[in-house]
């Protein structure tokens, strides 16, 4: 609706460029980013990895920074709503982009992995055979997990410090998105009380009483946009210093990946032709 009433209206649109940006940034982190953090995991230096790891975090950071940039330089309702983004990556979207959500959620599941292993670990001799050599391991079908012990390790037995700060980052969460999703809808609720309570009275000037209230409600929105972009740098941030440098590649690196498999073609055209409708848990 604000697309189609800002096209209307003559407001100006978001910089076409911005489409083209998140491409490039797209692709540094698919084809150059990703690949390097891998090779670093793969290394024993931990200097390299610890590089890397600040990389990958600074290119997440500026992606964040170039959309508050143009949330005060364009049409919001084109970064709320961009069209640009592929039917698989849209569900995942909150104010724009990923939800915080996914990061704790994609945190937490290093830990259910483990709880899995354990869980199992008395089928374990049946169905797999794990083999230590030369910091490598291997699996009974033959498949080479090229990974550095501590690395393969690095999730294991987390300490209560770590569980801790990770209870606090989602403790915040759990306040301020609906805090954040309460504003918005306060903004989008505002701008359509004016203008319906207007228009039948002012009907002669209706397009300056419907451009009032949508100048105002951009700017509420564009403000909203830019906090959901803070609360999201602020949990990345949080969550690479409360990790270990182990900790934080793999979690970077199934970030990444997470990213990279939203664009996968093959991916993308077995959910446009999945029958089965697509069912998310309702959140804030």
């Amino acid at each position: 609706m604000l697309k189609a009433i800002n096209g209307f209206f003559g407001k100006k649109k978001t910089n076409p460029s911005f489409k083209d940006y998140y491409l490039q940034w797209f692709n540094q982190l698919k084809n150059n980013h990703l690949p390097n953090l891998r090779r670093s995991i793969h290394d024993s230096s931990i200097a390299q990895l610890s590089t890397q790891v600040d990389i990958v975090r600074h290119h997440f950071h500026s992606y964040y920074d170039a959309l508050d940039l143009a949330a005060t330089d364009g049409d919001i309702s084109q970064l709320l709503y961009p069209d640009w983004r592929n039917p698989l990556e849209k569900p995942f979207l909150w104010l724009g982009d990923l939800h915080p959500y996914l990061f704790t959620n994609l945190l937490r599941s290093f830990f259910d992995d483990d709880d899995d292993n354990e869980d199992e670990e008395s089928d374990a001799n049946d169905t797999v055979f794990e083999k230590l050599a030369g910091g490598v391991l291997f699996s009974e079908a033959g498949e080479l997990f090229n990974r550095p012990w501590h690395i393969v390790m690095a999730w294991k037995n987390p300490s209560d410090v770590l569980m801790g700060r990770i209870e606090q980052i989602e403790c915040g969460l759990r306040l301020m998105v609906p805090a954040l999703g309460l504003r918005a809808r306060k903004a989008q609720g505002g701008f359509v009380e004016t203008v319906a309570g207007d228009w039948a009275r002012k009907r002669e000037v209706a397009s300056e009483v419907v451009e009032k209230a949508l100048g105002s409600e951009m700017e509420e929105l564009a403000a909203v946009f830019v906090d959901a972009n803070r609360l999201r740098r602020s949990v990345l941030a949080e969550i690479i210093g409360a990790t270990s440098v182990y900790q934080a590649a793999l979690f970077l690196e199934g970030l990444a990946q997470f990213l990279v498999g939203f664009r996968d073609p093959d991916l993308v055209s077995d959910f446009l032709t999945c029958k089965t409708p697509l069912t998310l848990t309702k959140i804030s």
